[in-house]
């Protein structure tokens, strides 16, 4: 990894990517991390200098997140080095994790690389909501109980209908969780729905799915989706999806 990408700070990990080529997806591994840039081991050329390449990439914890990076370095075969940009704060604090996690030092970023847990509000005061939808009775008690332990109010539904008429009579909600399979309207179609509605755009998005091949998600994150995290999972898994979707909320 070159200088301009962080090499005095990378750690090595071993990462699964997903990354857009100019000739569709492809399927990688990243070899290499710091908080300024990545390596990507693919034998897939990537693009001209200077492009951005978009990609998804596996974090320990069990989400994939979608980030992008500008491509600084190409060493085909071996792959090739991204510089990060347009990074949210929810994003480097993440990077932060991973880069502390196998060794490194994040040093300094805009916002604490420590987990930052939920406060939990007085009773007195109005909890934000989280709407969770999941036809699994056991996925859904699971998920908001969680939610509810992190400070928020769940509000469970069994299906995507029921998610959508509480979209439409409450637009309040800090974030929603759907899972991608579900009966009368997918996880997929209520993306669609939430950002063709004005009131409900700002509403960060968590997709919990069954789904084994990351390509099948891309549709719901070029949709809107901004966390994935697969079945199955375990409660710290779900903590860390919450803590990401309330740093794109804010």
């Amino acid at each position: 990894m070159p200088d301009s990408a962080g090499q005095d700070d990378n750690v090595t990990v071993s990462l699964d990517v997903v990354w857009q080529g100019t000739s569709g997806k492809n399927d990688a591994r990243m070899s290499e991390i710091s908080m300024h840039g990545c390596f990507i081991d693919s034998r897939v050329q990537g693009r001209a200098l200077g492009d951005i390449v978009e990609f998804k990439v596996h974090m320990p914890g069990g989400p994939w997140v979608s980030l992008q990076g500008e491509l600084v370095t190409e060493d085909y075969p071996m792959g090739f080095g991204l510089r990060f940009t347009n990074l949210t704060e929810g994003d480097e604090r993440l990077l932060a994790q991973v880069v502390s996690a196998h060794g490194g030092d994040p040093g300094s970023t805009r916002s604490s690389p420590e987990v930052v847990e939920a406060k939990i509000p007085e009773a007195h005061e109005a909890r934000p909501k989280i709407l969770v939808a999941d036809d699994d009775p056991i996925t859904l008690r699971m998920v908001g109980a969680i939610v509810e332990s992190a400070g928020y109010e769940a509000v469970e539904v069994s299906d995507g209908r029921e998610a959508l008429r509480s979209l439409q009579q409450d637009p309040s909600y800090s974030a929603a969780i759907f899972d991608m399979r579900m009966p009368h309207l997918q996880g997929l179609d209520l993306i669609l729905f939430m950002k063709a509605d004005q009131r409900l755009q700002r509403i960060p998005i968590g997709m919990i799915t069954a789904e084994r091949d990351p390509k099948v998600w891309e549709e719901s994150v070029a949709a809107g989706a901004c966390v994935f995290l697969p079945k199955p999972f375990t409660p710290p898994q779900v903590q860390m999806m919450l803590r990401m979707l309330a740093s794109k909320a804010g």
